[in-house]
């Protein structure tokens, strides 16, 4: 398997700002292929956002759920995870705030999320963020209504 990144780039044109879910974040960090979108969200983290090209923003939930396995393994993983979302560059962790529970609220009641992922999307909305960058077909699905306001950019769909 490979990437289009030409696809992706077009897709995600440069300036754009880009939500990071957290399957995505898993599939970066895990470092190795075993998930098929690891080359995806690697040419996103790697070349898109760290080089300037797409700012990016990260939820707390998202921190939240990237921390919990590495805590259960061992201390160096979870500090690792924490120094990437700290000090990668370009990616910025956006705090939850009661703009950003009013949004979840209105997900939740117009297209019935779960609250965390009411939560990470409203961090996007709030953020105003060009793309939600997700592994989760059902952000796009529920999404499609306002799809002129923020785009779901699915990993699998750059995989060739």
């Amino acid at each position: 398997m490979g990437l289009n990144s030409l696809a992706l780039e077009k897709r995600i044109a440069a300036g754009e700002r880009v939500l990071i879910d957290t399957s995505v974040l898993i599939a970066y960090l895990d470092g190795t292929a075993n998930d098929a979108t690891h080359d995806v969200a690697s040419h996103l983290v790697d070349h898109m956002v760290s080089s300037g090209r797409n700012p990016a923003t990260v939820s707390p939930v998202t921190a939240m759920e990237l921390l919990v396995r590495p805590l259960r393994l061992s201390p160096s993983k979870a500090a690792h995870v924490h120094g990437f979302l700290t000090h990668a560059p370009h990616l910025t962790l956006l705090p939850l705030d009661l703009f950003v529970a009013q949004e979840a609220a209105t997900l939740r009641a117009t297209h019935k999320f779960k609250s965390v992922d009411a939560l990470v999307i409203a961090t996007g909305v709030v953020a105003q963020v060009h793309h939600l960058v997700t592994n989760d077909a059902e952000w796009r699905n529920k999404l499609a209504p306002i799809k002129d306001r923020i785009k779901v950019t699915m990993p699998k769909d750059y995989i060739t």
